[in-house]
């Protein structure tokens, strides 16, 4: 085989390449050295199977080549690219390629390209009643009616894909002026063809209006995605707009008199062609007012998408303020189902910036204090979120405007913030695992006293070790921690939440038998100490809090021996007329030393009792 710099196939392509879309000799050697574009050129040029090679321009300016027609060109740098087919399947000969080949380039609007042939060439040149002499009347006919519902096919598509609507005016509508109306009640001098058509373009018509009149802006969160306000935002933009071009050309002075000849005689289709031009203008009015009163959203919304995560919190309040307003003011988003798609739209906005502020990947593998802060931030703005909705929820009555009162929101919260809870309890999950990270950490620095202190310091570090074990095989799981729909996160958080409990059961264990060996009220503090914050872990503290008891009854002893040491001090002094001081101090302060000591050693245990949480 050849190398593709060698073969004249190839150059025969590349030449036709930069030749039409007027690009330089290095853009193609840049191409070829690329091993997956040598593939891809060389399985077209011999492999019988593939007919089709495509050469497009990407963004970047490089020539990619493909096995298939893009599917969109216009995702390519202004839409460029060109075409090779194989007229039959076979390989490609060395020495007729243009025989062999049908190639060109593709246009960036084809479809544009289409509209504009079939307006200025196919329907003037099959119209034309000079070159259907020799036709049967009936041939004649149907290619009439086939090259109308080309041109209307043309129309509607390209109008899609603008966003808008067309209505494509019926065969014949350039008769309808000339349309005898001085018709009887039958209307029997009106040609019926043009009636016919004209009910035909009725019926059409009503089913692109009504596929048009029908589309919510909850679609898209009943089809079980999440949209943001943008989504929102943009619909009743493009809704106002669409609608009013069917309303303009509804309007037009053409259909205008083809609803004047349906009256006229007496068509059945007259009134549903009434009905249907009231019913746009009653959409176009809701959405022109929707339209107006969500602009002033616009701006908050790219605000807070633009926005640190950290920084949002300061943007609720105003969002939250004009949303107020809007379903104050507003004649048609003053309703429950509306204001519901706004407010769950804006919880999917918080929700999609909070994952990108945690980092899936991130947030149980990085730093644990720094992970442990971005959870609660995000914890903080997501409640912020949902009471400022309460706040404002119970004060609507501010927004009163001329005197009259304001519709109250008495729809469920669940129904809007049932996807935001879930999302904050999943946050919340990621929390305690955080927690729980730093608090059994810890272990690994206990060290415990005593007669038993060895032995159980050791226990300490078995389960220190098993513990890292255990987070490490929970956070080095490949999924998104984050994604509501991974329910094999639920299950290994699951497992991951036994496996710590049993630790923190045995914790206890460890602490009450170290709070046994304690041989004082000071000891037993500097065993609390050592074990600091495990003791408030909800199972640790189960069997912390059976030792508290005990200590009280230390404290209490204690204070018994600090009663009997002053009285025994207090009778000592009056049998002798003298106290005994310590290391020959003069006697004022040597007994004033004494009594500090006394205080100290009751003063010091029972402020530690305010740092315990008893209940």
């Amino acid at each position: 085989m050849e190398p593709p710099a060698e073969d004249s196939r190839l150059a025969f392509i590349r030449d036709y390449v930069l030749r039409t879309l007027r690009l330089q000799p290095d853009h193609w050697h840049s191409c070829v050295s690329s091993e997956d574009n040598q593939r891809v050129l060389q399985d077209f040029l011999d492999r019988a199977e593939q007919r089709t090679l495509v050469v497009s321009v990407t963004v970047a300016g490089q020539l990619q080549p493909a096995a298939a027609l893009p599917s969109s060109p216009a995702s390519s740098s202004r839409g460029r690219a060109v075409y090779f087919v194989k007229r039959s399947r076979s390989v490609l000969p060395r020495d007729c390629m243009e025989e062999s080949l049908l190639y060109g380039d593709l246009s960036h609007n084809a479809l544009q390209h289409f509209s504009a042939l079939v307006e200025e060439v196919v329907a003037p040149l099959l119209f034309n009643s000079k070159n259907h002499t020799e036709w049967p009347q009936v041939v004649s006919q149907d290619v009439r009616r086939h090259v109308h519902s080309l041109r209307t096919h043309a129309l509607v598509v390209s109008g899609q894909v603008h966003g808008r609507t067309l209505l494509p005016l019926p065969a014949g509508c350039q008769n309808v002026e000339q349309a005898d109306l001085e018709t009887d009640k039958r209307g029997e001098m009106v040609n019926k063809s043009i009636i016919h058509s004209l009910e035909s373009a009725v019926i059409e018509w009503s089913h692109q209006i009504h596929a048009v009149l029908k589309k919510d802006s909850s679609d898209a969160l009943l089809e079980g995605h999440t949209p943001t306000p943008h989504s929102e935002l943009l619909f009743w933009r493009d809704r106002y707009a669409d609608l009013e071009c069917i309303h303009s050309q509804l309007n037009s002075s053409k259909v205008n008199k083809m609803a004047l000849l349906l009256e006229a005689v007496e068509s059945s289709y007259a009134p549903a062609f009434t009905s249907l031009q009231q019913g746009v203008l009653t959409a176009l009015e809701e959405a022109e007012d929707v339209h107006l009163y969500l602009r002033p959203l616009q701006p908050l919304f790219e605000d807070m998408e633009s926005a640190e995560f950290p920084d949002v919190r300061g943007q609720i309040g105003p969002l939250m303020h004009t949303v107020c307003l809007v379903w104050a003011n507003s004649r048609h988003y003053n309703t429950p189902p509306r204001l519901v798609v706004l407010l769950q739209e804006t919880s999917n906005l918080l929700i999609q910036q909070a994952r990108v502020y945690l980092v899936p990947e991130e947030v149980l593998r990085g730093e644990l204090s720094e992970s442990l802060m971005k959870v609660q931030t995000t914890l903080e703005t997501l409640q912020l979120f949902r009471s400022t909705y309460d706040e404002r929820r119970a004060n609507l009555s501010r927004y009163q405007r001329n005197g009259g009162p304001v519709r109250p929101w008495d729809f469920p919260p669940l129904l809007v913030f049932s996807g935001l809870d879930c999302f904050i309890n999943r946050v919340k999950s990621i929390k305690d695992i955080l927690v729980t990270a730093v608090d059994l950490l810890k272990l690994d620095k206990l060290q415990i006293g005593g007669v038993r202190g060895r032995a159980l310091s050791q226990q300490v570090q078995v389960l220190h070790r098993g513990f890292v074990e255990t987070f490490k095989l929970f956070t080095e799981k490949p999924y998104n921690c984050l994604d509501l729909n991974n329910e094999e996160y639920e299950e290994d958080l699951r497992e991951f939440k036994l496996k710590v409990d049993d630790t923190d059961r045995q914790v206890g264990a460890i602490f009450c038998q170290a709070f046994e060996e304690t041989s004082g009220l000071e000891h037993a503090f500097k065993v609390l100490d050592m074990f600091g914050g495990l003791l408030e872990r909800p199972l640790v503290a189960t069997d912390a809090l059976d030792r508290f008891p005990l200590l009280v009854s230390m404290f209490d002893k204690e204070l018994d021996c600090c009663t009997r040491l002053y009285k025994k001090h207090i009778k000592t002094a009056e049998e002798r007329g003298w106290a005994p001081v310590k290391s020959n101090r003069p006697a004022v302060a040597g007994r004033l030393r004494w009594a500090q000591e006394l205080q100290l050693r009751i003063k010091t245990p029972f402020s530690k009792f305010r740092h315990l949480s008893y209940p």
